[in-house]
């Protein structure tokens, strides 16, 4: 994305759906502006995403919500079930990974001018019920990016490899952002409508990362927010084994570092000559 927010038709034509009907991107605008858009990308999860939709609570932080799914390709029926619940579905044609249906809404509530986009998985490993304590910091000016913290609060059945792998990649983005991360891979947030824009997010799989080094290197106030992750609600995950993961998390993170780096040195290097320029030397004597 980087920059500037593009409408959906300008990058694909995507159906965009309520309850069984079309919907325009001004009458979807209409329903997002200066609310909470609640961003669920889902791919398979038919049994899971009407509940998870139901369990989204009206309000949150005093601002009305409203539920879009980006339905990533799916065989089994999601969409429909979606659209059922009552969410605003958007559809790809074929699977591009959950980071490229989180950029699509992510679009969408930038073109919406939605107040705050708050993003969770469709498989009920998220509680939509802690989505108030996320929009908080947020929507009372404390942060721009709110990311969850299944280790600051609980997490349900997680296999050993998992979490020795979540609290080494957390010290090493600690040290590269010189801040505290206690849970690097959660996806769970809550974000200022027009944050994502302003990022340059490129990841298909390894998203949440990416996203919190491009947040925190461009200045952004991120904190982090107890939350409850519990065990899939049904099938299995579609994450590659625990080595490939591993390496697909490392390459991300290092992807994401390194483009900025390379920005920042940019504008460090345009920076002198700028005050140079702003402030020539004044005549002696």
């Amino acid at each position: 994305m980087g920059g500037h927010a593009r409408p959906l038709s300008a990058a694909r034509p995507l159906p965009i759906e309520r309850g069984g009907r079309s919907l325009s991107e001004d009458e979807v605008a209409s329903l997002l502006r200066d609310r909470v858009m609640v961003l669920i990308p889902a791919y398979n999860e038919r049994p899971s995403v009407a509940d998870v939709i139901a369990r989204v609570p009206v309000t949150a932080g005093g601002v009305e919500t409203v539920v879009v799914v980006v339905d990533d390709g799916s065989g089994d029926g999601t969409a429909t079930a979606a659209g059922a619940a009552g969410a605003v579905v958007v559809r790809h044609p074929q699977r591009r990974g959950g980071g490229a249906a989180l950029r699509t809404g992510y679009r969408l509530a930038a073109v919406a001018e939605a107040t705050v986009v708050v993003t969770l998985d469709a498989d009920g490993q998220h509680q939509p019920e802690e989505m108030e304590r996320l929009v908080a910091p947020v929507l009372e000016g404390r942060a721009g990016l709110a990311c969850g913290s299944r280790v600051l609060g609980n997490a349900e059945r997680e296999g050993h490899a998992r979490a020795v792998g979540i609290r080494l990649f957390s010290r090493l983005l600690s040290i590269l952002l010189r801040r505290p991360v206690t849970d690097c891979s959660n996806s769970f947030r809550a974000m200022r409508g027009d944050l994502p824009g302003a990022l340059d997010l490129r990841e298909n799989q390894f998203h949440a990362a990416e996203l919190l080094v491009e947040a925190v290197t461009r200045g952004t106030t991120v904190v982090e927010v107890p939350v409850t992750v519990r065990a899939r609600a049904h099938g299995t995950t579609g994450k590659p084994p625990t080595l490939r993961y591993g390496a697909g998390f490392t390459k991300a993170i290092a992807a994401a570092w390194l483009r900025s780096v390379r920005r920042r040195s940019r504008r460090s290097d345009r920076t002198p000559l700028a005050v140079e320029r702003a402030a020539p030397e004044r005549p002696r004597g």
